[in-house]
Protein backbone atom coordinates (compact mmCIF):
# COMPACT_ATOMS: atom_id res chain seq x y z
CA UNK A 1 0.00 0.00 0.00
CA UNK A 2 2.94 2.63 1.05
CA UNK A 3 4.41 1.91 -2.47
CA UNK A 4 1.18 2.37 -4.66
CA UNK A 5 0.52 5.32 -2.53
CA UNK A 6 4.23 6.51 -3.18
CA UNK A 7 3.80 5.61 -6.94
CA UNK A 8 0.74 7.65 -7.14
CA UNK A 9 2.57 10.50 -5.67
CA UNK A 10 4.88 10.32 -7.98
CA UNK A 11 2.87 10.22 -11.22
CA UNK A 12 1.14 13.16 -10.08
CA UNK A 13 4.04 14.58 -8.95
CA UNK A 14 5.16 14.55 -12.65
CA UNK A 15 1.80 15.18 -14.53
CA UNK A 16 1.88 18.67 -12.92
CA UNK A 17 4.99 19.67 -13.76
CA UNK A 18 4.39 18.48 -16.99
CA UNK A 19 1.15 20.08 -17.69
CA UNK A 20 2.38 23.62 -17.19
CA UNK A 21 4.49 24.58 -20.23
CA UNK A 22 0.76 23.05 -22.47
CA UNK A 23 -0.33 26.27 -21.23
CA UNK A 24 2.59 28.70 -21.80
CA UNK A 25 3.03 27.45 -24.61
CA UNK A 26 0.24 27.43 -26.45
CA UNK A 27 -0.58 30.76 -25.21
CA UNK A 28 2.78 32.13 -26.56
CA UNK A 29 2.36 30.14 -30.45
CA UNK A 30 -1.22 32.09 -29.61
CA UNK A 31 0.10 35.77 -29.13
CA UNK A 32 2.66 35.47 -31.74
CA UNK A 33 0.13 34.20 -34.60
CA UNK A 34 -1.84 37.03 -33.63
CA UNK A 35 0.01 39.50 -34.26
CA UNK A 36 1.50 38.70 -37.50
CA UNK A 37 1.62 35.61 -40.24
CA UNK A 38 4.66 35.70 -42.42
CA UNK A 39 7.39 32.84 -42.16
CA UNK A 40 9.43 33.76 -39.08
CA UNK A 41 6.57 33.82 -37.05
CA UNK A 42 5.33 30.62 -38.47
CA UNK A 43 8.92 29.26 -37.43
CA UNK A 44 9.04 30.68 -33.73
CA UNK A 45 5.41 29.73 -33.61
CA UNK A 46 6.01 26.14 -34.25
CA UNK A 47 8.78 25.89 -31.56
CA UNK A 48 6.47 26.90 -28.87
CA UNK A 49 2.98 24.71 -30.41
CA UNK A 50 5.74 21.15 -30.51
CA UNK A 51 6.92 22.29 -27.00
CA UNK A 52 3.48 21.79 -26.11
CA UNK A 53 3.03 18.64 -27.78
CA UNK A 54 5.90 16.92 -26.70
CA UNK A 55 4.46 17.70 -23.06
CA UNK A 56 0.98 16.45 -23.96
CA UNK A 57 2.44 13.32 -25.09
CA UNK A 58 4.47 12.79 -22.09
CA UNK A 59 1.33 13.07 -19.89
CA UNK A 60 -0.62 10.77 -22.19
CA UNK A 61 2.34 8.07 -21.66
CA UNK A 62 1.83 8.44 -17.82
CA UNK A 63 -2.28 8.12 -18.58
CA UNK A 64 -1.59 4.98 -20.13
CA UNK A 65 1.06 3.49 -17.25
CA UNK A 66 1.54 -0.35 -17.97
CA UNK A 67 0.09 -0.66 -21.12
CA UNK A 68 2.06 -0.92 -24.37
CA UNK A 69 0.94 2.44 -25.57
CA UNK A 70 2.72 4.44 -22.42
CA UNK A 71 6.32 3.33 -24.39
CA UNK A 72 4.49 4.83 -27.55
CA UNK A 73 3.81 7.91 -26.73
CA UNK A 74 7.41 8.71 -24.41
CA UNK A 75 9.11 7.92 -27.69
CA UNK A 76 7.35 10.08 -29.52
CA UNK A 77 7.93 12.89 -26.81
CA UNK A 78 11.38 12.72 -27.36
CA UNK A 79 11.24 12.47 -30.90
CA UNK A 80 9.05 15.73 -30.80
CA UNK A 81 11.55 17.47 -27.86
CA UNK A 82 14.57 17.08 -30.06
CA UNK A 83 12.98 18.26 -33.49
CA UNK A 84 11.02 20.88 -31.58
CA UNK A 85 14.26 22.42 -30.95
CA UNK A 86 16.02 21.99 -34.44
CA UNK A 87 13.04 24.82 -35.21
CA UNK A 88 15.33 27.45 -33.28
CA UNK A 89 18.43 26.54 -35.99
CA UNK A 90 15.62 27.29 -38.86
CA UNK A 91 14.73 29.78 -37.08
CA UNK A 92 17.85 31.88 -36.81
CA UNK A 93 18.41 31.04 -40.70
CA UNK A 94 14.80 32.73 -41.53
CA UNK A 95 16.04 35.67 -39.40
CA UNK A 96 19.31 35.82 -41.47
CA UNK A 97 17.59 35.83 -44.62
CA UNK A 98 15.35 38.27 -43.71
CA UNK A 99 15.81 40.60 -46.42
CA UNK A 100 16.54 37.94 -49.38
CA UNK A 101 13.51 36.11 -48.79
CA UNK A 102 15.13 32.49 -49.99
CA UNK A 103 12.50 30.22 -51.35
CA UNK A 104 9.76 28.52 -50.00
CA UNK A 105 11.52 24.98 -50.94
CA UNK A 106 14.63 25.43 -49.07
CA UNK A 107 12.19 26.32 -46.37
CA UNK A 108 10.34 23.04 -46.48
CA UNK A 109 13.48 20.77 -47.37
CA UNK A 110 15.29 22.03 -44.13
CA UNK A 111 12.24 21.56 -41.77
CA UNK A 112 11.87 17.90 -43.55
CA UNK A 113 15.29 17.21 -42.91
CA UNK A 114 15.43 18.02 -39.59
CA UNK A 115 12.24 16.06 -39.45
CA UNK A 116 14.20 13.06 -40.90
CA UNK A 117 17.51 13.60 -38.89
CA UNK A 118 15.02 13.68 -35.47
CA UNK A 119 13.66 10.08 -36.31
CA UNK A 120 17.71 8.29 -34.78
CA UNK A 121 15.68 8.27 -31.29
CA UNK A 122 13.11 5.73 -32.78
CA UNK A 123 15.78 3.60 -34.62
CA UNK A 124 18.54 4.14 -31.28
CA UNK A 125 15.51 4.16 -29.00
CA UNK A 126 13.71 1.30 -29.86
CA UNK A 127 15.84 -1.17 -31.76
CA UNK A 128 18.71 -0.53 -29.91
CA UNK A 129 16.96 -0.45 -26.67
CA UNK A 130 17.98 3.04 -25.74
CA UNK A 131 14.84 4.20 -24.52
CA UNK A 132 13.34 1.59 -21.45
CA UNK A 133 9.60 2.30 -20.39
CA UNK A 134 8.25 -0.55 -18.96
CA UNK A 135 7.53 -2.99 -15.86
CA UNK A 136 11.64 -3.69 -15.70
CA UNK A 137 12.08 -0.18 -14.88
CA UNK A 138 9.49 0.06 -12.46
CA UNK A 139 7.63 2.53 -15.28
CA UNK A 140 10.44 4.84 -15.12
CA UNK A 141 12.21 6.01 -18.42
CA UNK A 142 15.39 5.29 -18.66
CA UNK A 143 18.42 6.05 -21.09
CA UNK A 144 21.38 3.89 -22.27
CA UNK A 145 24.51 5.32 -21.78
CA UNK A 146 24.49 4.90 -25.90
CA UNK A 147 21.46 6.72 -25.92
CA UNK A 148 23.12 9.73 -24.40
CA UNK A 149 26.29 10.10 -26.03
CA UNK A 150 24.57 9.32 -29.60
CA UNK A 151 21.70 12.30 -28.75
CA UNK A 152 24.57 14.60 -27.33
CA UNK A 153 26.83 14.03 -30.76
CA UNK A 154 23.18 14.59 -32.82
CA UNK A 155 22.60 18.46 -30.43
CA UNK A 156 26.14 18.87 -31.29
CA UNK A 157 26.24 18.53 -35.11
CA UNK A 158 22.87 19.56 -35.98
CA UNK A 159 21.98 22.39 -33.32
CA UNK A 160 24.93 23.64 -31.46
CA UNK A 161 26.65 24.37 -34.00
CA UNK A 162 24.56 25.96 -36.61
CA UNK A 163 22.98 27.80 -34.08
CA UNK A 164 26.48 29.04 -32.73
CA UNK A 165 27.00 30.30 -36.77
CA UNK A 166 23.41 32.02 -36.92
CA UNK A 167 24.06 33.66 -33.79
CA UNK A 168 27.21 35.64 -35.20
CA UNK A 169 25.81 36.27 -38.42
CA UNK A 170 22.72 37.67 -36.19
CA UNK A 171 24.97 39.72 -34.10
CA UNK A 172 26.18 41.11 -37.44
CA UNK A 173 23.12 41.90 -39.24
CA UNK A 174 21.08 43.54 -37.00
CA UNK A 175 21.85 47.02 -35.75
CA UNK A 176 20.94 49.46 -33.44
CA UNK A 177 20.34 49.26 -29.59
CA UNK A 178 17.62 47.67 -29.24
CA UNK A 179 17.26 45.16 -32.02
CA UNK A 180 21.09 43.88 -30.34
CA UNK A 181 19.58 43.26 -26.96
CA UNK A 182 16.87 41.55 -28.42
CA UNK A 183 18.57 39.33 -30.42
CA UNK A 184 21.36 38.93 -27.75
CA UNK A 185 18.36 37.63 -25.37
CA UNK A 186 17.03 35.43 -28.07
CA UNK A 187 20.63 33.41 -28.69
CA UNK A 188 21.37 33.68 -24.88
CA UNK A 189 17.72 31.77 -24.19
CA UNK A 190 18.33 29.46 -27.36
CA UNK A 191 21.14 28.34 -25.36
CA UNK A 192 19.60 27.63 -22.21
CA UNK A 193 17.12 25.67 -23.54
CA UNK A 194 19.69 23.47 -25.19
CA UNK A 195 21.56 22.66 -21.86
CA UNK A 196 17.88 21.82 -20.49
CA UNK A 197 17.50 19.16 -23.18
CA UNK A 198 21.25 17.80 -22.88
CA UNK A 199 20.67 18.00 -19.11
CA UNK A 200 17.60 15.79 -19.90
CA UNK A 201 19.02 13.02 -21.80
CA UNK A 202 21.29 13.10 -19.10
CA UNK A 203 19.02 12.77 -16.25
CA UNK A 204 17.22 10.14 -17.76
CA UNK A 205 20.09 8.18 -17.49
CA UNK A 206 21.14 9.31 -13.95
CA UNK A 207 17.42 8.48 -12.59
CA UNK A 208 18.73 7.30 -9.77
CA UNK A 209 20.75 10.25 -8.57
CA UNK A 210 18.83 12.62 -6.48
CA UNK A 211 20.80 15.33 -6.36
CA UNK A 212 21.35 15.28 -10.03
CA UNK A 213 17.33 14.89 -10.08
CA UNK A 214 16.63 18.01 -8.26
CA UNK A 215 19.50 20.37 -10.53
CA UNK A 216 17.94 19.49 -13.36
CA UNK A 217 14.19 19.97 -11.82
CA UNK A 218 15.18 23.26 -10.85
CA UNK A 219 16.10 23.74 -14.31
CA UNK A 220 12.60 22.42 -15.81
CA UNK A 221 10.46 24.50 -13.06
CA UNK A 222 12.53 27.81 -13.01
CA UNK A 223 15.27 28.08 -15.87
CA UNK A 224 12.54 26.68 -18.51
CA UNK A 225 9.70 28.97 -18.47
CA UNK A 226 11.44 31.90 -18.33
CA UNK A 227 13.63 31.33 -20.93
CA UNK A 228 11.00 30.56 -22.90
CA UNK A 229 9.22 33.57 -22.18
CA UNK A 230 11.86 35.78 -23.05
CA UNK A 231 12.00 34.04 -26.43
CA UNK A 232 8.16 35.14 -26.76
CA UNK A 233 9.18 38.55 -25.28
CA UNK A 234 11.96 39.21 -28.44
CA UNK A 235 9.64 38.74 -30.73
CA UNK A 236 6.05 39.79 -29.57
CA UNK A 237 7.10 42.98 -32.17
CA UNK A 238 8.44 43.30 -35.34
CA UNK A 239 12.26 43.06 -35.87
CA UNK A 240 11.96 45.94 -38.71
Amino acid sequence: MLLQTIFTQRIIFVLIIQIWPIFYCSYFAYKLLKRAKNRSIYTLSSFFILFALTDVLANLSILFLFTPMAYFFYILAVYFLFFDHCFFIIFSWVLVKLDEKSPNWKFSLTIILYGIISTYVFWIGFFFNGILYNSTTNWVPRFSWFFLIFSWAFLVAFLIIPQIYFSFKLLKIFEGVILKRRIKMFIICTFIELVVVFTFFLYRVLIDNPLFGAFYMSLVILVSPISAFLIYKSFIKELK
